[in-house]
C-alpha cells in the first residue's frame, strides 16, 4: 500500500470536483489537488448521455469539462477507476481501490449518485438498462443500434429525455409510468398534460398510472409487464426509476448522514473537520428556503462544486442560490427554477402553444419556483432574483401576468453601504434618520469601521434604527465646554480625547482601569482599549437574533496575518461584538481583535468601500443601493502641515468610488454580439434548445439594473485634521443634521436638479453589472 499527502482530495469525478478543483487554482490555491474517480473517462458533461451522446451527434472528447492538457498545465491530478473505501475522518487519511492510502489537509465528498437496484421479477435479464455514466451509454447506443421497440420505465425528466431520443434514433417507443401524470416534480396538471400530448405527437406511447412488476424473456428481456397485466414487447427496456447517493463507503467514518445523503450546513461543511460535501450526494441547509434539501441538478453541481471550494480556502460563503434545472425532451428546451412544490398560487406569462410561456409559482405571494419555455433569457435571469431574495409580489402580480412588461420592474432589495471614518459616523445616523423618514428601509447593509458599528445597530433593530442609532450616539458624544467659540469647543474636546479616550468607546492604555494588569508601552499592539464599546453594542444589538433580523449585515475585517479582507455576514455567522469590533480595529490606535482566533484590523486599511462585498455575498442585480460617503476625496488645497497630510491621505485613500467600467461593459456586449451573431448561424431549433440552458440565461441573461445614490458629505475648507476622533457634542450633532439634511435635500428634489447653494456633494448613478 503507497502512503501520499494531499492538500486538497476531491472523491468524485463528476462535475462538482471538476468545478471545485477549477475554483481552487482559480482563486489561488498553491497545495496539490487529487480527484479520485471511479469512470474510466475524465470528468465530463453528463446531461448529454441522455441527448447528444447517445444520438451520436458528440463524442467523447466533445462532452469532457475540460481536455487532459488543461489537469496537466493546473497540476491537478486525476485518478481514474480508482474508487474510494473508506475515510478516517479522525486521522484524515481515506483508502482506495488501487492500494493507495491518502491523507488529507481537506477534503470533498462530491461522489454523486448510482441507479437504484431494481428489485423485480426477471431485472437481471440482459437488455435491461440503466442510463448513468458514459459507459452505460455506450452500450445502450449499441443496444438501439440493432433494435426496433424500446420501453423506458419511468416517466421522470430523465426518462421522457431519454424516450425522445430513442425516438430521434427511429425506435418504437413506450413510456410506463406509474404515477397519473408525467413529469409530476413539476407540479402542474397542465404542463404534464402539455408535454403528454407532445410525446404522443412524436409517436411515444404513453402508459399511465402502471407499475412496472416484472420483466420477461428467456435469454433475454422480451416484455415488460405493468400492474393492469399489459405485457408489452421490447427489445431492450431502460430503467429510469431514481438514483441513491454513491455514499456506502462512508459508513463508520463518523460523518452524518442521511437516507444515505451527507448532511451539510449552508457552508456545505459536514459535521466532520475539514470535510465539505457538493452535488448530488448532498442534503444540505436552504436558507432561501428555509429547510434541509437535496437537488440533482448539473447547475447545483457546479455551484456547490464551486462554493464548497471557496469555503475550503476559508471565505465562509453560504449556498444560498436558485438552482436550475434544465431538460430537452425533443426539441424542446426549458427550466425550472427553485421549489415548485412549494406554491400555493400560480400566474401564467405568455402561450404554451407558441412555445413561449412561464409559469410562476408563488406561496403567500412570494415566488418560490418558475418554469420558463421559450422565454427571454434576461427574464429567467430576473425570476431567479426574485426568487432567491424572497420578493413579495403582493402588488404585483399583474405585471406577471403579462409577456410584454418587464420583470425589472419589480420591487428590488434596498442596500445600504456604509463607509469608516471614525466620529464622522454620526453623519450616517443623520442619514438614517431621513430614509427611514422616507420610507426608505435597507434589506441590505454592509459597513466597514464605524460604518460596522452603526450596520449593526440598524439590523438589530430593523425599519425602526433611528432611535437606536441617536442613542447610541449620544452615549458616545463627550460634553464640551459651552463658554469657548464652537470651533475652540471641538479643538479642545479633540485634545481631550486623544489625552482620555471616548468613556463608552476606548479608552487609553497609559490610564489602565482597575483590576487590569499593567503591560509595559513597548508590548502596547494599540494605543487605546477598545473594550467599553463591546459592552455599548451589546447594549443596542441582540446578536443572537441577528440570523433571524430581515436585515442581513455585511461587514469586512482584514485578517492581520494573511493580509486579506474577510468577510463577516449575519446570515452565516454568529456574530459576537467581537466581529464588529474587528471592523473597526484601526492601527495604531486601535489593537486586532480576535475572531475565532484570528487576529484582525479594520477593514478600510484594504478597502473603505464595502460595496464589493455585497456583490459578492448577495449578487448585484436589481438593487437599489445608498452609499454613504464620509470621504469626499474632491480637491483640496496643498496641506501645510503633518496633520493636515494625515488628513488628506485618509481623505483619498478612504473616498468612495463608483464609477461604471466602460471598457468592461463595451468588452461583454461585444462578447454578447458576437454569441447572438454565432447563435443566427446554428439552425433555429437548436439555437432556441441552446438559450434555455441555464450557463447561457445565466451569462447572456441581463439580470435588472443597479441603481446607486451616493450622499457624499462634504467638509467646509477649514475642517480640521482631527476630524474623525472628534466626538465633542457639537460635533456629533452637527454631522448628524448635515446627513439628514443632505438625504432630505436629494430625495425632495426632482432627480437631476440641485440646489445651488447645497453644501454637500450628491450623486446618482445607474450600473449595470
Amino acid at each position: 500500500m503507497t502512503y501520499q499527502k494531499i492538500d486538497f482530495l476531491l472523491i468524485g469525478g463528476g462535475l462538482a470536483s471538476a468545478t471545485a478543483a477549477e475554483t481552487l487554482r482559480r482563486e489561488g490555491a498553491t497545495g496539490s489537488i487529487l480527484i479520485l474517480s471511479a469512470e474510466s473517462t475524465l470528468p465530463y458533461q453528463r446531461p448529454a448521455l441522455s441527448k447528444r451522446y447517445l444520438l451520436g451527434d458528440a463524442n467523447v472528447q466533445q462532452i469532457l469539462i475540460h481536455p487532459a492538457q488543461y489537469y496537466r498545465e493546473q497540476q491537478i491530478e486525476v485518478a481514474l477507476e480508482t474508487t474510494a473505501l473508506s475515510v478516517d475522518t479522525a486521522r484524515q487519511r481515506v483508502e482506495t481501490s488501487t492500494g493507495r492510502q491518502i491523507h488529507y489537509e481537506k477534503l470533498l465528498i462530491a461522489t454523486g449518485a448510482s441507479p437504484r437496484p431494481i428489485a423485480l421479477p426477471g431485472a437481471s435479464l440482459p437488455g435491461i438498462h440503466v442510463l448513468r455514466s458514459r459507459d452505460d451509454c455506450d452500450a445502450l447506443r449499441q443496444r438501439a443500434s440493432k433494435a426496433k421497440r424500446a420501453v423506458v420505465v419511468g416517466g421522470s425528466f430523465h426518462g421522457i429525455e431519454v424516450a425522445m431520443t430513442l425516438r430521434d434514433l427511429g425506435l418504437e417507443v413506450t413510456i410506463v409510468e406509474e404515477d397519473t401524470r408525467l413529469l409530476r416534480h413539476l407540479e402542474s396538471a397542465m404542463l404534464s398534460d402539455f408535454f403528454l400530448q407532445y410525446a404522443s405527437q412524436q409517436g411515444a406511447t404513453v402508459l399511465l398510472d402502471e407499475p412496472v412488476v416484472a420483466f420477461h424473456g428467456e435469454r433475454k428481456i422480451r416484455e415488460v409487464e405493468t400492474g393492469s397485466g399489459a405485457r408489452i414487447p421490447c427489445d431492450f427496456a431502460v430503467a429510469c426509476m431514481g438514483v441513491r447517493p454513491a455514499t456506502q463507503f462512508l459508513h463508520g467514518s463518523g460523518i452524518a448522514l442521511e437516507e444515505g445523503q451527507v448532511v451539510v450546513d449552508a457552508r456545505l461543511a459536514t459535521n466532520a473537520p475539514n470535510v465539505w460535501a457538493a452535488g448530488d450526494v448532498t442534503s444540505f441547509l436552504d436558507p432561501v428556503f428555509s429547510r434541509r434539501r437535496h437537488i440533482e441538478h448539473w447547475d447545483n453541481a457546479v455551484k456547490q462544486g464551486r462554493l464548497a471550494a471557496l469555503n475550503m480556502l476559508g471565505r465562509r460563503m453560504r449556498y444560498d442560490q436558485v438552482s436550475y434545472f434544465f431538460c430537452e425532451v425533443g426539441d424542446i428546451g426549458f427550466d425550472v427554477l427553485g421549489a415548485p412544490e412549494d406554491a400555493d398560487e400560480w400566474i401564467m406569462r405568455g402561450s404554451l402553444a407558441d412555445h413561449s410561456f412561464a409559469l410562476f409559482y408563488l406561496k403567500d405571494s412570494v415566488m418560490r419556483a418558475a418554469f420558463s419555455l421559450g422565454r427571454p433569457a434576461g427574464e429567467t435571469r430576473l425570476a431567479e432574483g426574485l426568487i432567491r431574495y424572497r420578493t413579495n409580489l403582493q402588488l404585483h402580480k399583474e405585471i406577471l401576468r403579462q409577456p410584454d412588461v418587464a420583470l425589472d420592474q419589480l420591487p428590488t432589495q434596498t442596500v445600504l453601504v456604509l463607509q469608516g471614518g471614525g466620529a464622522l459616523g454620526a453623519f450616517e445616523c443623520g442619514v438614517v434618520k431621513a430614509l427611514e423618514e422616507e420610507q426608505i428601509f435597507p434589506d441590505i447593509v454592509a459597513g466597514i469601521s464605524i460604518g460596522a458599528l452603526n450596520g449593526a445597530i440598524i439590523a438589530g433593530n430593523p425599519r425602526n434604527a433611528t432611535g437606536a442609532l441617536e442613542a447610541f450616539w449620544s452615549e458616545l458624544q463627550v460634553a464640551s465646554s459651552p463658554l469657548l467659540s464652537e470651533p475652540m469647543r471641538r479643538a479642545t474636546t479633540a485634545m481631550q480625547i486623544l489625552q482620555f479616550g471616548v468613556p463608552k468607546f476606548f479608552r487609553p492604555r497609559w490610564m489602565p482601569s482597575f483590576g487590569e494588569p499593567w503591560v509595559a508601552p513597548w508590548n502596547w499592539s494599540g494605543f487605546y482599549d477598545t473594550s467599553p464599546m463591546k459592552q455599548l453594542l451589546a447594549k443596542y444589538v441582540d446578536f443572537t437574533s441577528l440570523k433571524e433580523s430581515p436585515v442581513r449585515l455585511v461587514v469586512g475585517a482584514v485578517n492581520v496575518l494573511t493580509g486579506e479582507l474577510e468577510v463577516f455576514d449575519s446570515y452565516v455567522d454568529d456574530l459576537t461584538p467581537d466581529h464588529i469590533l474587528a471592523s473597526g480595529s484601526l492601527p495604531p490606535g486601535f489593537s486586532w481583535t480576535f475572531v475565532d482566533g484570528k487576529p484582525y484590523w479594520d477593514g478600510g486599511i484594504v478597502s473603505n468601500s464595502p460595496l464589493d462585498l455585497v456583490f459578492d455575498r448577495c449578487g448585484p442585480d436589481g438593487k437599489r443601493v445608498f452609499i454613504v460617503d464620509l470621504f469626499a476625496g474632491a480637491k483640496s488645497s496643498l496641506p501645510s502641515n503633518m496633520m493636515e497630510i494625515q488628513a488628506r491621505r485618509d481623505e483619498i485613500v478612504y473616498s468612495e468610488r463608483v464609477r461604471s467600467d466602460l471598457r468592461m461593459r463595451e468588452l461583454k456586449d461585444a462578447y454578447r454580439g458576437l454569441v447572438e451573431s454565432l447563435l443566427q448561424e446554428i439552425e433555429p431549433v437548436e439555437r432556441e434548445k441552446i438559450m434555455q440552458r441555464p450557463r447561457y440565461i445565466q451569462l447572456m441573461g441581463d439580470g435588472a439594473k443597479m441603481q446607486i445614490t451616493r450622499f457624499v458629505r462634504k467638509g467646509v475648507g477649514d475642517e480640521p485634521s482631527w476630524r474623525d476622533y472628534d466626538f465633542s457634542d457639537v460635533s456629533i450633532r452637527a454631522n448628524q443634521a448635515q446627513g439628514y439634511a443632505l438625504v432630505k435635500e436629494m430625495l425632495g428634489a426632482p432627480r437631476g436638479v440641485v440646489a445651488a447653494d447645497r453644501p454637500v456633494e450628491s450623486t446618482s448613478d445607474t450600473v449595470e453589472r
